[in-house]
């Protein structure tokens, strides 16, 4: 668990998703954290952490940054 990074933290569960399918169509495996929790107390937890290995950190970033509206 240790090679886990978080990428991104989103106040939408929906935004969260949207961009994990994006990365995984790129093949970059990805997880999301407190998506239940973030139903209702978003506010309270910061948000939903999108997370990816450590070794996908780097190109992960690079595609969300390339699409406009990631």
């Amino acid at each position: 668990m240790n090679d886990l990074v978080t990428i991104a933290t989103f106040l939408n569960v929906t935004e969260a998703n949207i961009v994990k399918g994006l990365l995984e169509s790129e093949g970059i495996q990805v997880f999301i954290y407190d998506e239940q929790a973030a139903i209702n107390f978003v506010n309270y937890i910061g948000g939903v952490r999108l997370v990816v290995k450590k070794s996908d950190v780097e190109r992960a970033r690079e595609i969300i940054q390339s699409k406009p509206n990631a």
